[in-house]
């Protein structure tokens, strides 16, 4: 297997999976990894023969588990600048016929290395194996129906050989795929209490939760032949994984980013902090169980065990996953993640989701402290909050900004221009991809909730919830 990625993600789901399904007798193969950029863990990975500690820690129906194993499917790592033939000699080899990869989301585009890279990949296998086996390409970026995007790419930058069209058509098999593991970096002193238990110091010591999934849309015969870990626990290999994309979107995906600005502006760091925050843990049960599963259209027997899973994932005493680090192009992530489930709730329950409208609301003020966190007078109940953003549309959202309070002075913004901004702001189809203004309650209970976020805070905008 060629492995695009060094990061933790995928050690702690392909290589965990790879090494349980070799450890099973099921599969008899390791792992070539390419490091694609000019920062990773190749040297490190080589260093220490492709071993490393997975460390799973969590909660599993509401009682702790701590799980240790050394994991050893990574046979060696790549740099793709530097031995890039090496790479290629790999893919002219029978045996290989699965390629994973995780380049992130600015990797995962046209205009990016890896789409190119992987065509070179697949023309020296059409050249040195025109006949060989089917070739199989996984990718685990987190974007939706990312196989048959990165299908569309390949095709945009194939060329007009037909013979070799054809080719790809028959021997190579792109497959859609969801991961769904949180892994975050452990802090020094977690690191070090772990290494004095373990007896020994690991560079790739990996921390993650005990929940896994990869969901593979393939005919699970098909990639059987040629990877069978369909019976390793956490993959699923089935052709429509639609279910789990849309499970996962809005029941996980969803409460991470309709809650990271209240979170943010709250001043509460970490999402273990704010489940265990006696407003905002209140508050997330109230949107995920009453508004984001009502409005998410899956069957409420499958949606309310894994919300619940998703509490307890939270909850995880053991992860520092930082709200600051989940806000990352939090607006795109809005758009896609959580307006989905307010239009689902209008239509299903015929009333507007308050919870739903107060996280959109926070989130456009959150867009609007970033330009006044160095400043320390007047900024009201978030005095003292400092963070930074990254954010593809804030140049647009900067600019609804400056439409409605030109002058930007630090302090309250009136109530008039809070209104204005709600209006100018989800009245932008372009931004959002669809009319929200087609649901005009939802439109001005946002502009309610910010009136209220900049007048009483986000506890007390949150308490006013509860007299609605």
């Amino acid at each position: 297997m060629l492995q695009f990625g060094t990061g933790v993600l995928l050690r702690a789901l392909s290589a965990a999976a790879v090494d349980a399904a070799n450890r099973a007798g099921r599969f008899h193969g390791r792992i070539v990894v390419v490091q694609s950029t000019s920062r990773g863990a190749a040297q490190t990975m080589n260093a220490q023969d492709g071993l490393f500690t997975l460390v799973e820690r969590g909660l599993e129906n509401g009682m702790p588990v701590e799980r240790t194993r050394l994991v050893g499917s990574i046979s060696r790592a790549l740099v793709a600048d530097d031995e890039w033939h090496e790479v290629r000699s790999l893919v002219a080899r029978p045996e290989l016929q699965i390629i994973v990869s995780n380049v992130t989301e600015a990797g995962f585009r046209r205009d990016a290395p890896y789409p190119s890279r992987l065509l070179d990949l697949l023309r020296a296998r059409f050249q040195a194996l025109p006949d060989g086996p089917r070739l199989f390409v996984i990718p685990t970026e987190l974007i939706p129906e990312n196989g048959v995007r990165l299908a569309e790419m390949l095709d945009e930058v194939a060329g007009p050989d037909r013979t070799f069209r054809d080719w790809l058509t028959n021997r190579v098999t792109i497959c859609s795929s969801l991961v769904d593991r949180i892994t975050t970096a452990s802090t020094p002193e977690a690191r070090t209490a772990l290494e004095a238990r373990l007896g020994y110091s690991d560079p790739l010591l990996t921390l993650t939760e005990p929940y896994a999934l990869w969901a593979i849309a393939a005919d699970p015969a098909d990639l059987a032949t040629a990877f069978p870990i369909d019976a390793t626990p956490g993959v699923v290999v089935t052709p429509d994984i639609t279910f789990y994309s849309q499970r996962k979107l809005r029941l996980l995906n969803g409460p991470h980013t309709a809650m990271a600005p209240l979170a943010i502006l709250a001043a509460v760091a970490t999402v273990r902090e704010a489940v265990e925050h006696p407003t905002l843990g209140a508050f997330l049960e109230r949107l995920l169980f009453d508004e984001i599963i009502p409005g998410s259209g899956l069957p409420a027997d499958e949606a309310q065990p894994f919300a619940r899973s998703v509490v307890d994932r939270f909850r995880n005493p053991w992860l520092e996953h930082r709200w600051e680090v989940i806000a990352t192009n939090q607006t795109p992530k809005l758009r896609l993640r959580v307006l989905p489930s307010v239009f689902g709730f209008a239509a299903s329950c015929h009333r507007v989701p308050l919870c739903l409208a107060l996280a959109c609301a926070a989130s456009l003020r959150y867009t609007r402290c970033i330009e006044q966190s160095s400043a320390s007078e007047g900024l009201g109940w978030w005095r003292g909050t400092s963070y930074s953003i990254q954010d593809m549309d804030l140049p647009r959202l900067s600019a609804h900004w400056s439409a409605v309070d030109p002058e930007r002075r630090a302090g309250p913004v009136a109530a008039e221009t809070l209104r204005r901004l709600a209006a100018r702001v989800l009245g932008d189809e372009e931004l959002w991809g669809t009319r929200v203004t087609a649901v005009p309650e939802f439109v001005d209970a946002v502009a309610a909730a910010l009136c209220r976020l900049e007048a009483v805070g986000v506890e007390g905008a949150i308490a006013s919830l509860e007299t609605s």
